[in-house]
């Protein structure tokens, strides 16, 4: 899911951005949509910190899934679709604006029937389908986490599971952005701060019920994804920094 630890890092390649927050000639910033229609060709087969360190911190948190009806708002090519299919949900159901990155998720086995293009805060969904809802990275690409709390709140049935992931606020303060290389140019996704605090507010005002917020750094199961990179040396300034947080509800 992009970082920057000082002005005077370099680059760690996919998702991770450490250069200087103002944006030079190389740097084309865009919307999430645009981002991700242009990652989508090299989002699964280039190593994400970001993404392993969410996927260590989430799956121990995971409820039970049997017979239960799974949805993935913002779910990209994929990832959390199949984990979830795996894990033994009942059912599985992805929502994405980007086309490019559906159209990634369709070529996956099991996915391609269980996919939807299309507005997270617009969903085409009847309401009450889902026990369980995740929601990764995709909360800081919207200016208002209150418009989500609202489609989320009419497709979660009572009692279901809601897991909000993204980069932690505390890292987006130091300047780290989601960004990721593209031949010679770096491109950066716009991205919005929102105090945890403030989330769990518009949630709450929705009907959920605030049960944990978890924050993640990297460790050393990441090391590797640095050292891939050629990044050893900047992986202890990373670390120290919170990366990833992850806030669970429950629809009330």
């Amino acid at each position: 899911m992009r970082s920057r630890v000082s002005s005077r890092m370099p680059n760690l390649q996919s998702a991770t951005r450490w250069t200087d927050p103002q944006p030079g000639p190389e740097t084309l910033r865009v919307s999430a949509r645009e981002g991700y229609d242009l990652w989508a060709a090299t989002y699964d087969a280039e190593p994400n910190p970001l993404l392993a360190l969410e996927e260590r911190g989430l799956h121990p948190m995971l409820p039970d899934l049997e017979g239960k009806d799974a949805l993935d708002i913002g779910c990209g090519t994929g990832r959390w679709l199949s984990a979830l299919h795996q894990l033994g949900a009942r059912s599985v159901l992805g929502v994405d604006s980007s086309a490019v990155m559906i159209a990634r998720a369709a070529a996956k086995p099991l996915l391609h029937s269980r996919l939807i293009c299309a507005d997270g805060l617009a969903l085409p969904l009847r309401a009450q389908l889902a026990d369980l809802v995740v929601c990764s990275f995709m909360l800081g690409h919207l200016p208002s986490p209150r418009a989500l709390a609202c489609q989320l709140a009419r497709v979660a049935r009572p009692r279901a599971d809601l897991f909000l992931t993204d980069m932690h606020p505390e890292a987006h303060a130091r300047g780290w952005r989601s960004a990721f290389r593209r031949a010679d140019q770096t491109i950066e996704i716009r991205t919005f701060f929102h105090a945890p605090d403030d989330i769990r507010s518009a949630f709450e005002a929705e009907g959920f019920k605030f049960v944990k917020s978890s924050d993640f750094h990297v460790g050393e199961p990441e090391r590797r994804i640095f050292g891939a990179a050629r990044k050893d040396h900047i992986f202890q300034a990373a670390s120290s920094v919170p990366a990833v947080l992850i806030l669970h509800f429950k629809r009330g």
